[in-house]
């Protein structure tokens, strides 16, 4: 069985919106979704060459990136629970159990926070099934210290 053209755009357009779920970032959802309007738009037989292809698949992922992904952030990452509070203040302050042991200085563990494993580190060395205090959130890596 060979895959037709369409077909390959519309699969490359479903694993980037899958692969969105993995790498979340809410930007690789809508080059899926570009892929997805190369595959319809030769469907309907009004794109037949590779260069308008390419060409659509560019103006079209650039344009729904740029005007839907501040809506769709919400929808991938929530919106905040209190109100007009900083995303900080869910995680500083918090208590968070030790499940990877943590080195001191620049070795990471891991922590549970919420149900979810979080990157962590630690000046000092934290043993498994401790608990630590989040002062701190570098992008995915929570900075904690031995809770007292």
């Amino acid at each position: 069985m060979e895959l037709d053209i369409k077909m390959l755009w519309f699969i490359a357009g479903l694993a980037m919106i899958l692969l969105e779920f993995v790498a979340p970032g809410v930007i690789i959802i809508f080059f899926g979704i570009g892929a997805w309007v190369v595959a319809m738009g030769m469907w309907i037989g009004m794109i037949d060459s590779v260069p308008a292809q390419c060409l659509t698949f560019a103006i079209s992922s650039l344009l729904l990136l740029f005007t839907l992904r501040r809506y769709m952030t919400t929808w991938f990452v929530g919106g905040s629970s209190h109100g007009g509070a900083s995303i900080e203040d869910e995680f500083i302050g918090k208590t968070v159990r030790i499940v990877h042991s943590i080195g001191g200085g620049q070795n990471t563990g891991k922590v549970e926070y919420k149900g979810a494993e979080w990157n962590a580190r630690c000046e000092h060395e934290l043993p498994l099934g401790c608990y630590a205090t989040v002062i701190k959130r570098e992008g995915l890596e929570l900075i904690v210290k031995l809770k007292k």
